[in-house]
């Protein structure tokens, strides 16, 4: 998964955190499994705050 490609599929999670996601994890399951977990709990922290 390219930067472009994670950006725009997780639009919440912050760019540094999905750059380092994408060089450090080799799994593209385990890539896509934490940034959507990430992008979920990143909304539901701004539901929650309201």
């Amino acid at each position: 998964m390219t930067l472009k490609q994670a950006r725009q599929r997780y639009p919440l999670v912050p760019e540094d955190i999905v750059l380092w996601a994408i060089e450090h994890i080799d799994d593209p399951v385990d890539l896509d499994r934490g940034l959507v977990q990430l992008q979920q709990a990143i909304r539901l922290q701004r539901l929650i705050a309201g």
